[in-house]
């Protein structure tokens, strides 16, 4: 300290040494009494020698007499006996390191008031401080954050320079230092001792504090390495792998979570970025600082401010606000607090504003347009009377084409169905209301169609759903208005509360990680941590640093006891107020907010005065021109009513009558005299017949006569069998004789007892467990089929773990499992057993139930708590509630059902989606997602 005591300037004048502003690697910076524009750089003894000559040659050039914007030598100091010392320089004002700015935790101690448009033009300065220097000849070399000084109007200075690359007279004096993540790729790894910087060099630094400020301090190459193994951040640099580059297949790398990408600023400026980072910037490819300082003029036209958030900015080509995602994103992330200008003024009287809006008539559901409508009497129009219809021939058409199918039904010259074809078409024309097909269709039907329009538009834009929901919307913003005096108290007494979490918290922002001093940790490692959003030792938690790539439990614990270094050094001062920033802050909070308010609220009075305008005027409108055209629909009636073919009514009941006869005719022609020679046989019972184990096996022959079956008695008859669907077997018309007496009916029934089946329409098609051979000299009641017999769809129901036991019959609940599976299976939910069902039971992919979304489920896996959501075919239910399924909707993984769901009073429409992994359950719906886990 002794020799700081005998600094002089040139002219052997003594120069007073001040307060100590900063120390480095290199030396120290101190006041100068009584000059307080400038101050003095004193070096370390050893490094005094080395920049001798460098500063000597500096300050002859005059080169501080060009820049006013670099902080450059002014005036060689020395000391003792005249043993050079170091330098004075231009003080820089309040000016403070750029991280300060672009770090979001120190920005809003440092710079409160800065937003997105101030980074903007501080990059801009920068690219203009960088672009004077150039303009000397000289390079700055070693351009990092620590060498550049930023205000709270933007300015940018650039300090350090005597470490700046200079030459003098054919000489060079080499920058020889430099910051890792600074450094452009090409000079990765080599010493910078005696290497020739050249102003692209400086171009890749510039591109790197440009990038830092525009992205809120993330550094490019500081990103998601997808590959194996971790890629350090030099590495990362040396290989031009640009976390946020298009060309992802190249670089294997992506940004941060949550870091806003290229596409949220200009496309210039991202192809900028892509040239500056990208492997051709190494060829003098990058952006020169005038090329920055014109783009960044450009970008600076394209800034908008944000709907949502008054403080926040952004590019008018990006997506959405980059910084309202950002704070959604990250819990307790603010990227712009909101500036603290508070403007108490009301621009209106709230009241009034709130009266005008509530006053606004409220429209109503709209009426049913028919009750609109008069009553209409309308004569019809002479000339009507007794002209023929225009779907005279229409219905002239179906009248004959109905009599032809009678002829066809009771001749039988042709198979039945072509004579049931021909009566259905004759009836479709016949009973259809006549369509306008060409200029000359009824007026009614027209006059019917316009109107049906205007009725439409009727419903929807005499809607009052709109004026509703516009009406809903303010009364909301009204109470949040009322309840903000509320939350004001609520925010300042939390502060309060929390006095010696905020006291700490400052405390710990005071301590920045770029001058830390960290074993094992950096300016590589710090610049990975700064582009994670960790500035300061108040940002330090173990979660955070963990979860960045490279960083592992090692390095956490050595971050975190830094920090813990740092709190055992805090005092709790609780006399100590509140910090007035704070309050500052909730006041400016409250204030915007309550602006933003009434501004909405302006906004929802023209709203809701627009849309009760609107509702009105077209239900008036609409109710006049419907009118119009109900009256003259009317009249059409009328006048179509006393045409000849022209009352449609009536011909509907005519030809009902004539359709009537029709079949009467094919019922008699299917009982007339062949079929007398017809043994007349009991039909069989419904249940008999469907029972998939109790039909009887009719043995069929090669021949064509039908199969014969010996009934007790020695009663001979034929009974007509209706084919299965899908049968090929053709039956020959029968032919027996008849017989005097009726069949023994008791001792048939008694035979083919009915058996409870499911109900099968048409009856499935599956085969019948094994029976023994049948003798052609068994009667009825010997062939009948083993009741008790269990049916083998049931049996693979119970392998599917859908019934508890075999059944020996189809009863309810091997229905309702046979549904149950069905439903679990992707099939219609209904209790069928058709083919398809059938082919499903017996395919090895059927889902088993405790597969499917059936059963007994809670949130933990071990069921400690027993089961707490039930699920069956038919509902869903918790303690607290329960949803009812009315539909299974078609899915391709996992099952999706509609239905709805109640909870107390509150009731609801509801989708939602099933998806089962092993022993786990994902519920899935609007509300939300829920994992469970099988209980039963």
């Amino acid at each position: 300290m002794s020799r700081l005591k005998s600094i002089f300037d040139q002219q052997r004048k003594a120069i007073p040494l001040g307060k100590l502003l900063g120390r480095g690697g290199e030396g120290a910076v101190f006041e100068i009494v009584g000059e307080p524009d400038l101050v003095a750089k004193i070096y370390h003894p050893d490094k005094a020698r080395e920049r001798q000559q460098k500063i000597a040659a500096m300050v002859a050039s005059g080169i501080q007499t060009q820049v006013s914007n670099a902080a450059f030598p002014l005036s060689p100091l020395y000391e003792g006996a005249g043993t050079f010392a170091g330098f004075t320089m231009r003080r820089i004002g309040k000016q403070k390191p750029v991280h300060q700015l672009y770090s979001p935790a120190s920005r809003r101690n440092e710079f409160p008031n800065a937003d997105y448009r101030l980074l903007l033009r501080t990059a801009l300065n920068i690219a203009r401080a960088v672009a004077a220097v150039h303009s000397t000849g000289c390079v700055v070399g070693d351009l990092n954050h620590s060498g550049i000084l930023v205000g709270a109007d933007a300015t940018a200075t650039l300090i350090d320079c005597d470490s700046f690359q200079f030459s003098k007279d054919g000489r060079i004096f080499y920058c020889s230092v430099g910051v890792p993540d600074y450094t452009p790729p090409e000079l990765q790894g080599k010493s910078l001792e005696n290497i020739n910087r050249t102003p692209n060099h400086d171009a890749f630094g510039l591109g790197v504090a440009i990038f830092s400020l525009l992205f809120l301090g993330r550094h490019p190459f500081s990103g998601r390495y997808l590959g194996r193994g971790d890629m350090p951040e030099e590495r990362a640099i040396a290989e031009y792998r640009f976390a946020y580059s298009s060309d992802k297949s190249r670089t294997q790398t992506e940004p941060p979570p949550f870091a806003p990408t290229l596409s949220y600023v200009p496309r210039e400026l991202a192809t900028a970025f892509e040239a500056c980072f990208g492997p051709g910037g190494a060829n003098n490819g990058r952006p020169k600082p005038a090329d920055w300082i014109s783009l960044l003029q450009r970008a600076e036209t394209q800034l908008v401010k944000c709907t949502a958030s008054a403080a926040h900015f952004y590019f008018s080509s990006a997506p959405n606000c980059p910084w309202c995602a950002l704070e959604k994103a990250i819990p307790g992330f603010v990227a712009f607090p909101s500036p603290i200008n508070i403007n108490p003024t009301t621009p209106l009287d709230l009241g009034q504003l709130i009266a005008a809006i509530r006053g606004v008539s409220d429209p109503g559901t709209a009426p049913a347009l028919y009750s609109a409508m008069p009553a209409v009497q309308s004569a019809p129009s002479v000339q009507n009377k007794g002209a023929l219809d225009a779907s005279w021939g229409q219905f002239l058409t179906a009248t004959l084409g109905g009599v032809a199918a009678a002829v066809l039904l009771r001749l039988g010259y042709v198979p039945p169905l072509l004579g049931v074809g021909a009566l259905a078409a004759a009836a479709y024309f016949a009973l259809k209301n006549p369509k306008q097909l060409h200029a000359n269709g009824p007026r009614s039907h027209q006059l019917k169609q316009a109107w049906d329009q205007v009725d439409q538009r009727y419903r929807s834009e005499g809607d009052a759903s709109r004026f509703n929901e516009a009406r809903r919307q303010s009364e909301l913003r009204i109470r949040e208005y009322n309840d903000l005096p509320n939350e004001e108290a609520r925010r300042l007494a939390d502060l309060s509360r929390k006095q010696r979490e905020l006291q700490l918290k400052y405390f710990l922002e005071r301590f920045s990680l770029v001058n830390a001093k960290i074993k094992s940790v950096g300016s590589a490692r710090k610049a990975t941590l700064r582009s994670h959003g960790i500035d300061t030792a108040a940002d330090i938690s173990r979660q955070r640093i963990e979860q960045i790539p490279g960083f592992g439990p090692a390095t956490a614990g050595l971050l975190l006891s830094w920090r813990s270094d740092l709190e055992r050094r805090f005092v709790f001062n609780p006399g100590q107020p509140v910090n007035p920033s704070d309050i500052a802050q909730v006041k400016s909070d409250i204030a915007q907010r309550r602006i933003n308010l009434e501004t909405a609220l302006k906004a929802d009075l023209i709203a809701i005065r627009t849309a009760a305008a609107e509702i009105g005027r077209s239900r008036t409108d609409l109710t006049n021109r419907a009118r119009a055209i109900w009256i003259e629909f009317k009249q059409a009636e009328a006048d179509e009513k006393v045409r000849v073919f022209g009352d449609v009514a009536a011909r509907r009941w005519v030809f009902g009558v004539a359709c009537f006869a029709a079949f009467i005719v094919a019922g008699a022609n299917s009982s007339g005299p062949r079929a007398a020679s017809v043994t007349s046989t009991p039909p069989p019972s419904r249940s008999s017949a469907s029972a998939p184990s109790a039909a009887p096996n009719f043995a069929t022959g090669t021949s064509s006569s039908p199969p014969n079956v010996s009934v007790p008695g020695k009663i001979t008859a034929q009974p007509t069998v209706t084919p299965q669907v899908g049968s090929s077997v053709q039956l020959a018309p029968p032919r027996a004789e008849r017989l005097p007496q009726e069949p023994q009916k008791s001792t048939i029934e008694a035979a083919v007892a009915p058996l409870v089946a499911p109900p099968l329409d048409p009856p499935r098609e599956v085969k019948p467990p094994p029976q023994p051979p049948t003798d052609s000299n068994l009667g009825v009641a010997q062939t009948v089929l083993n009741t008790a017999m269990p049916d083998p769809a049931i049996g693979r129901l119970k392998d599917l773990g859908f019934t508890a036991s075999i059944e020996s019959s189809w009863t309810p609940t091997a229905l309702s499992a046979l549904r149950e599976f069905k439903i679990v299976n992707h099939l219609p939910p209904d209790s069928r057993l058709d083919p398809m069902t059938t082919q499903a039971l017996q395919s090895p992919q059927a889902i088993a139930r405790n597969r499917s979304f059936l059963g007994g489920w809670a949130t933990d896996a071990a069921c400690t708590q027993g089961t707490q959501l039930t699920i069956s075919a038919q509902e869903a239910r918790t303690e607290g509630g329960v949803c009812t399924f009315d539909a299974f909707l078609p899915s391709r993984s996992g099952w999706t059902v509609r239905g709805h769901c109640q909870v107390g009073a509150d009731r609801w429409p509801a989708t939602i989606s099933f998806t089962v992994s092993g022993a786990a359950l994902s519920w899935s719906s609007a509300k939300g997602n829920a994992t469970y886990y099988r209980c039963r």
